[in-house]
């Protein structure tokens, strides 16, 4: 069972709290015609935002980006506000059989199916049942307005549309020369390097005379993947420094490297496999582009029907 606090930063208790239900005292963020925002609906929306900005920033640059978080966060709040209006203009209800099952799924999942643990919850949290009911109400609501207005089913993408976002970015679709291939690794300690120096040419000697080079990978590489024989995969030119790229790039399948030296250790490598640079067809990557321009019209018709909702609606923030 997840424990609650873990559940409250994931957003389950964060949805706000409008109109008659919300508290003022903390003070008011924002009007949305009728309805309040108040600082701590912001706060709560931010959740452990504001601590980990702290991790990263200081003094003024810090203060900045917490503006733009709280600026960011109030806005999602006004927006959100402003869909649940919407809805309810509209003559829209949720049955309490919906809400019902969405607290169904949240004790199943979280409070393995024990109701009253969940309510126990609820009380410690602060919050009756009711009104987290209310606040789950907004959440299906929201849901339910923006697959309504956005509907996947109203959206046609043209093949025009696709064949020209293939063109304007053909080099997402195109891979690089790869290689699969199998490493040792010797590393370097101080005070030691002759040693294992000679320790790499003598493993290069056994590989000569036909050891098998996955065996004494296993044996003497000092990696993460000795275990798996030294095989990394398939990899391209810019997942190796520069000096090991140089040398796996042009050796032959098959066929393993000299004792590549380098600032860390000493490097042995064995190509198992090449593949050629290529660019995916527009065949293969139309499906891919159709739902990507899917999601930027969604996106589009979302901010659309938000501009609207907010040209006919008294907002102030404060």
């Amino acid at each position: 069972m997840r424990n609650w606090k873990a559940i409250l930063i994931s957003g389950l208790f964060l949805l706000p709290v409008f109109g008659a239900r919300a508290q003022l005292a903390d003070g008011i963020a924002a009007l949305v015609n009728d309805d309040v925002i108040t600082f701590s609906d912001v706060q709560n929306s931010l959740g452990d935002t504001e601590q980990q900005l702290a991790q990263s920033y200081r003094g003024n640059e810090l203060m900045e980006k917490i503006r733009d978080a709280r600026k960011d966060a109030l806005e999602q709040l006004v927006e959100r506000r402003l869909i649940i209006q919407d809805f309810k203009k509209r003559g829209g209800t949720i049955p309490e059989s919906v809400i019902e099952d969405e607290i169904r799924v949240i004790i199943d999942e979280h409070y393995g199916k024990d109701r009253s643990l969940f309510i126990k919850t609820l009380e410690a949290l602060g919050l009756s049942l009711e009104t987290f009911k209310d606040r789950i109400s907004d959440k299906v609501i929201v849901r339910y307005m923006q697959g309504k207005e956005m509907s996947g089913e109203q959206i046609i993408i043209s093949p025009y549309k696709i064949e020209q976002y293939y063109k304007e970015h053909v080099k997402d679709f195109s891979e690089g020369e790869k290689v699969k291939l199998r490493m040792i690794y010797i590393k370097k300690i101080a005070g030691e390097e002759k040693d294992q120096k000679r320790m790499a040419h003598e493993i290069l000697s056994k590989l000569n005379t036909g050891v098998d080079f996955a065996t004494l990978a296993s044996i003497y590489s000092e990696d993460s993947k000795n275990d798996e024989g030294g095989e990394y995969g398939f990899i391209g030119r810019e997942t190796l420094r520069k000096e090991l790229t140089d040398v796996a790039f042009n050796l032959k399948v098959g066929h393993f490297s000299p004792v590549i030296e380098t600032d860390d250790g000493f490097y042995i490598m064995q190509i198992i496999e090449k593949k050629d640079a290529k660019v995916a067809s527009l065949a293969d990557a139309r499906d891919l582009i159709e739902r990507l321009l899917v999601v930027e019209e969604k996106k589009r018709l979302q901010d659309q029907w938000i501009r609207r909702l907010k040209r006919r609606a008294y907002i102030r923030t404060y």
